[in-house]
């Protein structure tokens, strides 16, 4: 082999290797095992891996944000080490409220609700806790 064949060789090979250990890097999933308070709710654990990937927006009614996690699945459910973490920090799951890939939390009258989809999560804090008042309102209401 001439001096410019073992060159082109060598180069090929060199991305090749990068591409694989590039590729290799982007595919591995969250490990769901170091957590940190979320940007709406400090008390709310997020993976430390997520990428906060749209800021937290205060609005009248919430606020929330939206956390990039490559693997999620807007029909998957959450990983089991996350919804322990969550039990772990003090949040409870009201199951009742629950709608489609919504979850829905509760922690002090605080309520958080998680929304799974496509490679993020997001999290939204309702201003007014509507869980609470539906419940007054079922109360009031013969």
């Amino acid at each position: 082999m001439n001096r410019k064949t073992q060159w082109y060789l060598f180069c090929l090979l060199s991305v090749i290797t990068m591409m694989l250990f590039i590729a290799g890097c982007n595919s591995a999933d969250t490990a769901w095992k170091v957590y940190e308070g979320s940007a709406v709710d400090k008390s709310f654990p997020v993976p430390k891996e997520a990428s906060k990937a749209e800021a937290a927006l205060k609005s009248a009614k919430m606020e929330y944000v939206r956390y990039s996690v490559p693997g999620l699945k807007e029909d998957s459910k959450l990983p089991t080490a996350y919804e322990e973490e969550i039990k772990a920090w003090g949040w409870t799951e009201d199951k009742e409220e629950q709608t489609g890939s919504t979850r829905v939390f509760i922690k002090n009258n605080q309520v958080i609700q998680l929304s799974l989809q496509k490679n993020a999560f997001i999290l939204y804090i309702p201003k007014t806790n509507d869980v609470a008042a539906r419940s007054l309102n079922n109360t009031n209401n013969p």
